[in-house]
């Protein structure tokens, strides 16, 4: 049963789907089990302003 919680959790994770508190708190528990989950983060693109 506690495989299948983590993959429910890490499938909404890695997703994009908004997670429930009683998942945050499985996340807090079982905090090892999420550190090799790589999250890319999103910047925005600066530009350059030409000047003349």
């Amino acid at each position: 049963m506690d495989e299948n919680i983590y993959k429910k959790v890490k499938d909404k994770l890695l997703n994009g789907i908004e997670i429930s508190e009683n998942d945050l708190r499985y996340i807090k528990l079982n905090a090892n089990r999420f550190k090799n989950i790589k999250f890319i983060k999103k910047r925005k693109a600066k530009r350059k302003c030409l000047r003349e």
